[in-house]
């Protein structure tokens, strides 16, 4: 999968919760999922720990999808990608 930059913005709120480098991956990684669909997007970077535990997740960091656990842990661009597509 090569990384392209979507022309259209993506409908839905995307947000990481989480820090540190994983966190900075996984954005990456969804940036290019987007891309890959044609779509473009913000998706900010926010630390609480306990609204991710509240959610459900186990491993940092943890995308959200309007506000509902899509995933957590660092999925490949293309498991980022199938995940938004079935959405």
């Amino acid at each position: 999968m090569s990384c392209t930059h979507g022309r259209t913005d993506f409908p839905s709120r995307l947000e990481i919760l989480g820090s540190g480098i994983e966190a900075e991956k996984l954005r990456r990684r969804v940036a290019c999922a987007l891309g890959g669909l044609g779509y473009r997007a913000a998706v900010p970077i926010v630390r609480d720990l306990p609204r991710a535990l509240d959610l459900g997740a186990t491993r940092n960091p943890a995308l959200l999808l309007d506000g509902v656990l899509l995933a957590e842990g660092l999925p490949s661009a293309e498991q980022v990608e199938a995940l938004l597509r079935q959405r």
